[in-house]
């Protein structure tokens, strides 16, 4: 079972290829980790990408692949090992939101 905490959105896999997806977000930041129907039934695999929400609603984000988190998609086969990296995660967003506040902003 993953954790629920900063989950916004769980919904079907919308690639269209089965399983499920669940959107998680912190400040601006957040992932979205699915997980899709394998051959082996029993064997657990989450497909994990960090996002970068672009306003205020939950659809509307876009893979960031920029951040010390993630260059690219991450693959989880224990439920306890996307825990670890989430918690972990929902830190960094927090502290590079943070960063982000400090640097000027385009006009």
């Amino acid at each position: 079972m993953l954790i629920e905490n900063n989950l916004v959105l769980t919904r079907s896999d919308p690639s269209g290829m089965g399983g499920t997806q669940l959107i998680y977000r912190v400040k601006n930041y957040g992932l979205t980790a699915v997980n899709r129907p394998q051959e082996e039934i029993s064997q657990i695999h989450w497909e994990v990408e960090i996002i970068k929400f672009k306003d205020n609603t939950i659809s509307s984000f876009e893979v960031c692949h920029t951040t010390e988190l993630a260059k690219n998609t991450l693959k989880f086969y224990t439920d306890k090992s996307l825990n670890e990296f989430i918690e972990k995660s929902f830190q960094y967003f927090e502290e590079l939101d943070s960063l982000e506040k400090m640097l000027p902003q385009d006009p």
